[in-house]
Order: C-alpha cells, then sequence, then structure tokens
C-alpha cells in the first residue's frame, strides 16, 4: 500500500513537480525547494515560458535564501542562460544586476558566475525594431549603465571583468556608456571605470573600434552627443601652465584630426546630416584645429584653386567662342544658320588656331584630372555617399564629372566633324560656370548665400518641379488636342506638341496668353484656360514662394553653422587632394612637449573663472624677483577686456 502510494506521489511530481517548484521559489520556501530537488523526478533545469530557470526565477524574486539553496542543490546552473528570443542570453547575474540586488550579485559571484564569457543577446536590449534600452551584452556593461558603483567596483576589483571585452556590435561597455539617456551617469561611471584600471588597459579600451569603426570618442561624436564628446576630450586634456585665471592646456588630436585616417572626428563632423552633430564644430579642439589648418594653409590654398578654376573656365568659354566655323556658301541653309562647323582639317590651319587648340588642351587635361581624381572617390563611397558626403564637394562635384563627360563628348564630336558639338558645349558652360557658386563657401556672406540656393533647389524646388511637371504634360497634352479641331489656318500650333508644351510653360509664369481664335465657338478652350492658370499660375507658384519663404528663414537660423561646417569640409578636402610633399601636419609634435612622441597635441589659451584658477596650481617655475602677482593682474585685466574677441575665424 505504501509502495503504491510512493508511486502516486512520484507519478503526480513528475507531471505537476515543476509548477510546484517554481510556486515554492515564488514563495520563498527554501525547505519546499531543497526538498523538491533533491527528488530525482524533478528536472532541476526545467524552463519557464520565458525561457528562464528557476535561478533566474529566484533571482527576479529577490530570494537570497532560496538562491542558496538552489546553488548547493544545482551549481552548474550558474550559468544557464534564458533562451526566449525576447530574453535570449540573460544569467542570473545579468538579472541581479538590473535589480541593481548587491547582495545576490555577490552570492553568485562567490558561486563562480562568469563575467567574461555571459552575454545577452536578446532584443529587448540589442539594438533593433523591438530593442527598449541598450545596455550592452556583458555583466560589466550592465552595471554600468544603471549606475551601481558597487557591483561596478566588485566585477572589475575582485573578479577581473574585463573593460576591453566586445559584444556583437564591437562595443566595449566604454562605447555602451556613451550611447545612455542620462549623460551625467554615464560620465561619471566612465571615470570611475578607467580609475579601477591599469593605465595601459584604460589606453586599450579608449581606443578600440566597434563594428563600424568608431572608438567611444568618435561614437560620441557620431551620436551629436555633446555633453559626452566634451567630457571625453577634457579627459585627454592637460594644463600645460597656467597663470591665475589664464590656462594653457594641450589637448590629444589623435581620433579627432583627419592625419592618416579616413574616420575621423572632422570626418564624421562634415558628413553627418544631424543637426546635433554639427554643433561639434563649436567644441574646444575642433574649433581651434578647424582655425588653425583654415590659416595655415587651407585659405591660401582655396584661393589658389578658386582663381585656377576661373582661370580655366575663362580658357574655356574663350576657345569655345571662337571655336571653328564658316559662312556657308550661297544657296545652302535657310536664313537662320549663316555659319556651319568646318571639318576636322580645316579647323587647325591658322595662327589663332593653333592658340584655340592649346586652350582645347589645356580644357580637356582639366576635364581630365577632374575625372581621375572623382572617380575614385565614387567608387569608394558608392554614388548616395559620394553625393550627400560635404567632404567631398556634395552635389558639386558631380556636377564636375558631369561637366567632364561633356567635355570629352563635344572632343568626340569635334574630331567626327560632327555639327552636334554645339549642345554638349553649351550644357558645359552652364555647368562649369554654375560650379563657381562652389567657391562661395570661402567667404562668410557668399558662403551663406549659397547655402540659401542649395536647401532651396534641393528641397522645394525638385519637390514642386516633379508635382508642375506632371501637371503641365497634362494641360499641354489637352490643348494640343483642342487645337487639333481647329482649321489650319486658325492653329497657332500645327502638329507641333513640343511649342505647345512650351507655351504652357510660359503660361505658368506669367509671360503670354493661351493663343485663341477669336471666332472659335469651342467653350473648353476658355474653361481649360482658366483652370489652368487659377490652378498652376496661382496656385502652386505661390505655393513655391511659400515654401522657399519658410525654407529661408529656417536655414537663416543656422546658416552660420551650416557655413562653419563647409569651411570645414572645404579644409579636409584641401588636405586629402593635396601631394604628400605638400601636406603639413597641424598641431604640436608629443616629443617637444616631452610626451607620446607617436601623438599630436593642440594648444588653447583657456580663461578659467576665479574659483577654477585658485584650485590650480601654477606650473611655472616662481622666482622671487619678480612680481607675479602683479603679473597676473595685468594679464587677466588684459584678458577680460578683450574677452569678446572671437578666437577662431570660422
Amino acid at each position: 500500500m505504501i509502495g503504491e502510494t510512493r508511486i502516486i506521489m512520484d507519478q503526480t511530481l513528475q507531471t505537476g513537480g515543476s509548477c510546484l517548484l517554481f510556486q515554492a521559489i515564488a514563495s520563498n520556501d527554501c525547505t519546499a525547494v531543497r526538498e523538491l530537488l533533491q527528488r530525482e523526478v524533478i528536472d532541476p533545469y526545467v524552463r519557464g515560458s520565458l525561457g528562464e530557470t528557476i535561478l533566474h526565477y529566484a533571482v527576479l524574486h529577490g530570494c537570497k535564501e532560496t538562491v542558496k539553496v538552489i546553488l548547493d542543490c544545482v551549481q552548474s546552473i550558474i550559468d544557464e542562460p534564458m533562451v526566449s528570443d525576447m530574453y535570449k542570453g540573460e544569467t542570473a547575474l545579468h538579472i541581479a544586476i538590473l535589480k541593481q540586488d548587491l547582495d545576490i550579485v555577490r552570492l553568485l559571484l562567490e558561486n563562480g558566475a562568469d563575467v567574461s564569457n555571459s552575454r545577452a543577446t536578446c532584443t529587448c536590449i540589442v539594438p533593433g525594431n523591438v530593442c527598449l534600452c541598450y545596455f550592452g551584452e556583458y555583466p560589466l556593461s550592465f552595471a554600468a549603465c544603471t549606475g551601481n558603483e558597487e557591483i561596478t567596483k566588485l566585477l572589475i576589483v575582485k573578479y577581473g571583468a574585463p573593460v576591453t571585452a566586445q559584444d556583437s556590435l564591437g562595443n566595449t561597455v566604454l562605447h555602451t556608456l556613451v550611447l545612455q539617456q542620462n549623460k551625467a551617469m554615464a560620465c561619471h561611471m566612465y571615470d570611475l571605470i578607467l580609475d579601477l584600471v591599469p593605465l595601459k588597459d584604460s589606453q586599450c579600451a579608449e581606443h578600440l573600434e566597434n563594428n563600424d569603426g568608431f572608438t567611444p570618442l568618435k561614437l560620441a561624436a557620431n551620436e551629436g552627443n555633446i555633453e559626452m564628446f566634451s567630457y571625453l576630450v577634457k579627459r585627454q586634456k592637460k594644463v600645460y601652465w597656467t597663470i591665475g585665471t589664464i590656462s594653457y592646456s594641450i589637448y590629444d588630436l589623435t581620433n579627432i584630426d583627419t592625419w592618416m585616417t579616413q574616420k575621423s572626428v572632422l570626418d564624421i563632423i562634415t558628413s553627418s546630416q544631424k543637426p546635433q552633430v554639427r554643433k561639434l564644430v563649436d567644441v574646444t579642439p575642433v574649433k581651434e584645429l578647424l582655425s588653425q589648418k583654415w590659416k595655415s594653409f587651407g585659405y591660401k590654398s582655396f584661393l589658389v584653386w578658386m582663381l585656377s578654376y576661373v582661370a580655366y573656365m575663362v580658357i574655356f568659354t574663350t576657345v569655345t567662342l571662337f571655336r571653328p566655323l564658316k559662312p556657308l556658301p550661297p544657296g545652302e541653309g535657310d536664313n537662320i544658320t549663316v555659319m556651319k562647323q568646318k571639318d576636322i582639317f580645316e579647323s587647325y590651319e591658322s595662327t589663332e588656331d593653333f592658340a584655340r587648340l592649346a586652350g582645347e588642351i589645356i580644357t580637356i587635361f582639366g576635364a581630365i584630372f577632374i575625372l581621375v581624381s572623382e572617380i575614385p572617390l565614387i567608387i569608394k563611397l558608392g554614388p548616395k555617399k559620394y553625393i550627400g558626403n560635404a567632404s567631398t564637394g556634395g552635389p558639386f562635384s558631380l556636377l564636375m564629372v558631369g561637366y567632364s563627360l561633356l567635355i570629352f563628348l563635344a572632343a568626340i564630336l569635334r574630331a567626327l566633324g560632327h555639327e552636334g558639338e554645339a549642345i554638349p558645349l553649351s550644357l558645359a558652360l552652364i555647368i562649369g560656370w554654375c560650379n563657381s557658386i562652389y567657391f562661395a563657401r570661402g567667404f562668410k556672406m557668399l558662403g551663406q548665400f549659397s547655402i540659401m540656393i542649395q536647401k532651396i533647389i534641393f528641397s522645394d524646388l525638385l519637390c514642386w518641379f516633379c508635382l508642375v511637371f506632371i501637371i503641365i504634360i497634362g494641360f499641354s497634352s489637352a490643348f494640343y488636342v483642342m487645337y487639333q479641331i481647329l482649321p489650319p489656318e486658325a492653329n497657332p500650333f500645327p502638329n507641333d506638341f513640343s511649342m505647345t508644351l512650351y507655351s504652357s510653360i510660359e503660361m505658368m509664369m506669367g509671360l503670354t496668353d493661351l493663343q485663341i481664335p477669336q471666332d472659335t465657338s469651342f467653350p473648353l478652350f476658355y474653361i481649360a484656360y482658366s483652370v489652368y492658370m487659377i490652378f498652376v499660375y496661382l496656385l502652386l507658384l505661390n505655393m513655391l514662394i511659400a515654401m522657399m519663404e519658410n525654407t529661408y528663414w529656417r536655414v537663416a537660423q543656422e546658416r552660420q553653422e551650416l557655413w562653419k561646417i563647409q569651411v570645414a569640409a572645404t579644409i579636409l578636402l584641401i588636405e586629402r587632394r593635396a601631394p604628400r610633399f605638400l601636406k603639413v601636419r597641424t598641431g604640436i609634435p608629443g616629443s617637444s612637449l616631452g610626451l607620446d612622441d607617436e601623438k599630436w597635441y593642440i594648444g588653447v589659451e583657456e580663461i578659467l573663472d576665479e574659483n577654477m584658477a585658485e584650485g590650480m596650481k601654477v606650473s611655472m617655475y616662481k622666482k622671487s624677483k619678480l612680481c607675479w602677482d602683479k603679473i597676473r593682474r595685468n594679464i587677466s585685466l588684459i584678458i577680460s577686456m578683450n574677452d569678446s574677441l572671437e578666437i577662431t575665424v570660422l
């Protein structure tokens, strides 16, 4: 009888034991949990509806004593991860850290919880469509992002959690902190972590790149996180000397300058479309670095480039205006065309022809140079990034590629003696001279004006033109059909749809009226004309004006910032395309400062407030015979008088 009862109990436990086990854990009944785990019919690795183990469940309920019992009975369960997609990879240690339960965290670590290889790859904390927050994947990242100093210290100091461990996105704990919303907490934890590890490890962690090629500093720039970026830059700052309220600090240019790298902070700033990223152009030391580059070589190189381009376009225009033409023989042609193209052999006979030939050779070589400099960038970046990248010139560079192709087409047609060379030459003249607007960015007033033009063209005119083009095609077709029913002597455009289309465009601009015969009794002419003028001339044109006005005021508020970005992009463009022997690195080599020989720095004079100045020691040798207090007061007075002056020309 007793044996039958035991069999029935075992069968009951086998079928419903897991539910009893989870219930016992939820009620923190340690005795029941221990007894159930000692039963052979109970599977200690049973999982709940979310893929959690009994250890996850116990930690989630904060049952420290129950956690002890489970670890005593099933030690190997400690690093078992959850298996559901929502919480995949989370171990009990991850949950304890999220709950910030220091006692359970310490208990798990004492029992051998893995801090180096446990990775939470669940969809709720890894960037994606269902991501709720991003805390990285490792326990250390979880502790840092929750802002718990004690757990962070415990993981690093006692259990050696690696600060250089990278998750599936290549992010370390430092990258993860950069992405947090609480900027003050992130900066504090960043500082704490690097203070807890040796200098060598901290330097290694700060220079590790994620899968996108970003160090923590670059990631802060890419996200437009000004607070974090300023904090990281100031961490690398070294105060070289201070006198009173004047301080001379040197900033590390590693990852900021473009020297020997294709993804620096300057590249990120000039190529980003985020408004908050553009604000970094006014942050120290980016502001000072760009100022020095512009003063030392940027402005001079820009002027040489601009004058060379204008001279090139003058040569091209001259050889086009004096291209080889000859009068038509009597009796040929009509009364409109009075000149025709010379063949290739007649084009180069006189001294003037050979002078023109020299200009044509210069024009062709200029087009070749443009293609040689632009095609590799198009292949490397791709057409989309190439057009949208301000550091490559944006749409202006694409226009110059089109200009070069038109020059080659005109040269081929000239060699073949084809009269159609006038078309590519005309288009090339328009594109070439319009591209001169690019050089307006080197001057403050003109640069802001060119920004307005670009924004209006690419944001308003393109969209408006697409809509108007469809409407004009529709009405032009209707007008053409109505003209077809008129007698030939009353039809102003017999069998000529192109002239009808052109007249519709003129009517849209208010330059002409619809040519309707006075004696027609067909009222649809007047109805269609009235609807067209109200819809296109009155409504759409005024809509365009309103759109342009809105764009103007929107851009006017940030035109100064946008102009600085354009200047920065121009500096990078000049720097990248200059021959190696002409390149000069900006800044101060570390060897001359007694610092790292491989690094370069930039010096910045800063004015401190009185409280900060009192807290800093003067790092200069004091001489007893010099009245240092008086010198400091005089320098401080001079600085305060000129406090309103700009440090940079940008």
